[in-house]
């Protein structure tokens, strides 16, 4: 299947996919998984001259910035399960409205950034966040469920974080613990989800907006910093 993997790919980044990544799903509960054995992680880049502008925390645009790489996701999800059928195999689209969170323990059932661990587009930081090499925690994920046999990455099963503590120092709600992540621990180990949760709803409650957002940990991350810096060099030349 690597023909129809490299099609996946290629066809996502032309939409506007930054990273596409293909995952073995077998070591995950098959109810959690759907029944599918394979996943595909999509990644999107934000914005870095409004990340930039977070500092203070969230803004309008970021908000905005925020809502329009969802719908793409949303979008890139259904085309990739488009690809999928039409070569003769199911496919599941993880799109927004299809993705509940249990809001007892503030998690959903499969998420992205599980998915995107397997395939090994990035690890979860302590702040909770997939990060990526390439744009630091500036992405926005989605995934699509299939059983079309994939070219699989290699999965990622621990952090590269090291002694960092950039997100923890400067996250408003102390809900980052300082832990460096590894495969099937158990988030509440590295990670306070509801202190964040609160921070957040604090933050759009001033900006005037539903999402709860706040980004503080996004633009510390120090890999988001190297992709703020590379972009700004990009502009000036």
């Amino acid at each position: 299947m690597d023909c129809l993997s490299a099609e996946i790919r290629k066809r996502l980044i032309e939409k506007g996919a930054s990273m596409v990544g293909f995952a073995d799903l077998k070591d995950i509960p098959e109810n959690q998984r759907e029944g599918y054995r394979y996943g595909i992680s999509i990644a999107v880049a934000l914005d870095p001259s409004i990340i930039s502008g977070i500092g203070s925390g969230p803004t309008k645009d970021y908000y905005d910035e925020y809502i329009r790489k969802n719908n793409l996701l949303d979008e890139l999800d259904e085309y990739a399960a488009e690809i999928i059928k039409s070569h003769g195999f199911r496919a599941l689209p993880k799109i927004r409205k299809s993705v509940t969170t249990d809001e007892t323990i503030l998690k959903t059932t499969l998420p992205h950034k599980t998915v995107a661990t397997r395939a090994g587009i990035g690890w979860i930081g302590k702040c909770a966040l997939l990060v990526t090499k390439e744009f630091g925690s500036a992405v926005r994920l989605s995934s699509v469920l299939t059983d079309a046999k994939l070219e699989v990455g290699l999965p990622t099963n621990e952090s590269k974080c090291g002694a960092c503590n950039m997100c923890k120092n400067l996250c408003p709600a102390n809900a980052v613990l300082g832990v460096n992540w590894k495969v099937n621990m158990d988030r509440d180990n590295y990670f306070h989800a509801f202190k964040c949760r609160n921070e957040g709803r604090k933050r759009s409650d001033k900006l005037g907006v539903e999402e709860r957002i706040c980004g503080r940990c996004i633009l510390a991350c120090p890999w988001t910093q190297k992709y703020l810096r590379l972009e700004e060099n990009k502009t000036i030349i």
